[in-house]
């Protein structure tokens, strides 16, 4: 037979019809099953954090007594991203935070922001791990709340939704340096726009480069400095000039653009100009004169073989033929 939980009258009359649906929904499975906040989160399919906000709301209407299983709250001190008595993580270690330590933090209100616009551009409950993760690249990585949030709608823009591989673009940006929404927003459009033009321009234009192309790219625009306009134009002629995209014959036009201070397109049909008059002066010099010190081709022997091997004679067939005539006289 079945358990039974009892609810009394005054609940369902005052309580049920202005209480938030999901915190009756964890009141009647505490009831119901109890057990942990995590326990309760995973039945519902709702964020821990919204457990424990739950519990609070009913424990202050006097309807729910703390329970064992609900993990006490440590008070802390200071700002967001330096909890009291936090003590230093290595570089390669991602801090994991308990559930009522995520409950402190979210009294900020922009990190309960970040957790609601994740929740929403990622179209899922945030699960307790979902909000450490995201949590930690403030924390632990460094990177401001807006950043993150930018970082999010990237990911998600681009088709990736998996926490993985935001945690993967995270690293990349905290290891960037990529801290503010301007830096950011810089790296987005590069990718979007620098990225696409280049594969295009290789006749790629359908996928995203793989790491080392895009240290390529980037070398480029950034270190050289190039506009992407006169990227694009070496790209093109790597491919006219050798039958295939190769990044390493591309950043050798570049380089060699760069050394001459080459900024724009007028500059580079100035350096074709110089180029072409300089091969074809070279070229009429070397058919005029001949290079000092060579010494007169000779005229190569006629090949020998065992068809043409004796000196040619010229033969007097008038005396052939009166030879023969005295020799059938002697027969």
């Amino acid at each position: 037979m079945a358990e039974e939980i009892r609810i009394s009258r005054d609940f369902i009359e005052k309580e049920l019809p202005s209480a938030p649906p999901l915190y009756v929904s964890v009141y009647l499975m505490t009831l119901a099953c109890g057990g942990s906040s995590a326990v309760i989160a995973e039945k519902l399919g709702a964020l821990e954090s919204d457990v424990l906000r739950a519990w609070a709301y009913w424990k202050d209407r006097g309807f729910l007594q703390k329970t064992a299983a609900e993990p006490a709250a440590k008070p802390k001190t200071g700002s967001i991203a330096e909890p009291a008595a936090k003590k230093p993580l290595p570089a390669s270690s991602r801090p994991d935070y308990a559930p009522a330590e995520l409950a402190e933090y979210m009294k900020h209100q922009e990190v309960r922001r970040l957790f609601e616009s994740a929740s929403k551009k990622l179209g899922k409950f945030l699960s307790q791990q979902d909000m450490s993760l995201l949590f930690s690249f403030h924390d632990w990585l460094g990177l401001p709340i807006d950043v993150i949030d930018l970082l999010i709608s990237y990911c998600v823009s681009n088709g990736h939704h998996g926490m993985r591989y935001i945690e993967k673009v995270a690293l990349g940006w905290a290891e960037e340096g990529i801290d503010t929404a301007e830096k950011a927003a810089e790296y987005i459009e590069l990718r979007k726009t620098g990225f696409r033009v280049v594969l295009r321009a290789f006749g790629q234009g359908n996928r995203m480069p793989v790491a080392a192309e895009e240290s390529y790219i980037k070398k480029w625009l950034k270190e050289y400095g190039l506009p992407l306009e006169l990227v694009q134009t070496a790209c093109e002629r790597t491919v006219l000039q050798t039958g295939k995209p190769s990044f390493p014959y591309a950043d050798s036009i570049l380089r060699q653009w760069r050394d001459a201070g080459v900024k724009t397109s007028a500059d580079i049909a100035a350096l074709d100009e110089a180029f072409a008059a300089k091969k074809a002066g070279n070229a009429q010099k070397s058919s005029e004169q001949k290079p000092a010190g060579e010494a007169p081709r000779k005229k190569p022997a006629p090949r020998q073989n065992k068809f043409i091997n004796y000196t040619q004679s010229e033969w007097d067939f008038a005396e052939i033929e009166r030879l023969e005539r005295e020799q059938r006289r002697k027969r």
